[in-house]
């Protein structure tokens, strides 16, 4: 697993700071940060990686009505 320098900053969670989704980051550096601990997460699983390709994912595509959700209008 590859290993890089990373800020970090104790903020209060009700403060504004906390709020923020930014992180003081561009669009693209969040989203290698997303990947990352993505990656950490699946790795901490002990399981192996999917080797799917991505059209080939195990996914339904439905609406919150076909769900029965009690949010749907």
């Amino acid at each position: 697993m590859r290993s890089r320098e990373m800020t970090y900053r104790v903020v209060p969670l009700g403060s504004r700071e906390a709020s923020s989704a930014h992180l003081g980051m561009t669009a693209s550096q969040r989203l290698n940060m997303l990947e990352e601990l993505s990656h950490m997460t699946w790795v901490a699983t002990g399981l192996p990686l999917p080797t799917y390709s991505r059209a080939e994912m195990p996914v339904t595509l439905s609406t919150l009505r076909e769900q029965g959700s009690s949010t749907a209008r």
